[in-house]
């Protein structure tokens, strides 16, 4: 299929944020605010709020989750050599399952080429402010503040631990004291001898566990009223948690360490509802044609989607008999929260996105044109849309990036991670 501003393969907006210039002097700002606030753990403002959070889970996950997280020192000789090696793949001898599930999950990623290929031009404070969500442990910092405050290189830097990003060991290890959740009955640990027996929580189950990278702090930026990374605070307002489910009842059933949201097409698909009607299933040349498309928040616990990255469109057209959209006869709702950088404070140019139980409906009347040979209806996926812009800015706006080839492979990861969540196609009669 050839390439079309409305093609159902691969559509652009014709007004799309991510095409100003702006966006390559202040987009690398979005990725900082999500680094900075691994220690948001602050009373918050809402009494409602205050009222739901679990507090011991919250005083201990602020305790647990100092950033970094200090060093892990020299191992204990009662630990196994097999056992000492930070390295997540030290671990999957013993560990096999959840090693394997952690290597295709988002967080093994998390200091992919998209984050790294920004830091040949960050200073160390800019790194560290990515580091506290990417890369948390000592060990995974090239460079350290010094007791003046200046930043210096780090000899304990370990750049293959610094490539795991958010590893085994930034969960379950704390000066070599393994942590995690309670055994599940009949269950029994099978790895004590090497390292010995860790420290049991049912802390590691509540969503304030997952707080500190997943809900910046009540006393930050906040445009309409809520602060740019609010997931955490979704969640306590949503349905989900009234019904006692956490954010790793969703996303670590069964305590896999897979971590699958938006990314993932039946993550998405089970968190939602589509409906959609066609006034005839036949559409004719020249005559009147609609159709609705509806897309329902029924099971996301927390806005869909939560964050600012995503978008998720839903779209309508007619097709021409090379299958592009028709100039006129195609129509398009996008659910997002897109941000204003250029205003000082940023501001929203819109938000768009589902609460639980909410829904968005697309509506189409038009008169079937005699160029039309088909009638599409669709719901498409960019699950790094603000990340495809701002790569494709910075790489057109700085020819000689030092990361160019990184920022170009993060670049190709955002299109291909595109998909279509449903999509319903009707041929289209003649007049005759």
């Amino acid at each position: 299929m050839a390439s079309s501003k409305h093609s159902p393969k691969r559509k652009k907006k014709k007004k799309r944020a991510s095409n100003s210039n702006w966006i390559y002097l202040i987009a690398p700002l979005l990725v900082l605010v999500g680094g900075v606030f691994m220690l948001g753990y602050i009373t918050l403002t809402s009494d409602t709020i205050r009222d739901k959070e679990d507090k011991a889970a919250n005083l201990w996950a602020i305790e647990y989750w100092q950033t970094p997280i200090p060093s892990q020192g020299e191992p204990p000789s009662q630990i196994h050599p097999l056992a000492q090696p930070l390295e997540a793949k030290n671990c999957k001898d013993c560990h096999l399952d959840k090693f394997e599930e952690w290597s295709s999950s988002l967080h093994s990623q998390a200091m992919g080429p998209g984050v790294y290929g920004q830091y040949f031009h960050f200073d160390g404070a800019n790194k560290a402010e990515c580091n506290v969500c990417h890369a948390p442990m000592t060990e995974q910092w090239e460079q350290v503040r010094n007791a003046d405050g200046n930043w210096e290189p780090n000899p304990e830097f370990n750049k293959s631990l610094f490539e795991e990003g958010i590893t085994c060991a930034a969960c379950h290890l704390r000066q070599h004291q393994r942590t995690g959740p309670p055994l599940r009955p009949g269950q029994e640990s099978l790895s004590d001898a090497l390292h010995g027996a860790p420290v049991r929580t049912p802390f590691f189950e509540a969503s304030e566990f997952c707080k500190g990278c997943h809900q910046h702090q009540a006393d930050t930026l906040k445009i309409g009223g809520n602060t740019i990374e609010n997931t955490y605070i979704e969640w306590l307002e949503s349905p989900a948690y009234q019904q006692g489910q956490t954010c790793q009842s969703c996303h670590m059933p069964d305590r896999k360490h897979l971590w699958k949201g938006i990314h993932d097409k039946e993550m998405t698909a089970s968190g939602v509802t589509i409906d959609h009607t066609v006034s005839s299933n036949t559409p004719k040349v020249g005559a009147d044609f609609r159709a609705t498309l509806t897309i329902t928040n029924t099971g996301t616990g927390h806005m869909f989607p939560t964050y600012t990255t995503p978008a998720v469109f839903l779209k309508a057209a007619f097709l021409d008999e090379k299958g592009q959209a028709i100039s006129k006869f195609y129509e398009e709702k996008i659910i997002q929260r897109r941000l204003n950088m250029n205003t000082n404070p940023w501001t929203e140019f819109f938000d768009t996105r589902l609460a639980p139980n909410e829904s968005l409906t697309l509506e189409f009347d038009k008169t079937v044109p005699p160029e039309a040979k088909s009638f599409q209806l669709w719901v498409w996926v960019e699950p790094d849309e603000f990340y495809e812009g701002f790569f494709r800015t910075t790489l057109r706006n700085s020819p000689n990036h030092k990361g160019r080839a990184l920022l170009e492979e993060a670049l190709q990861t955002t299109l291909d991670r595109q998909y279509s969540l449903f999509s319903k196609k009707l041929a289209v009669a003649s007049a005759n």
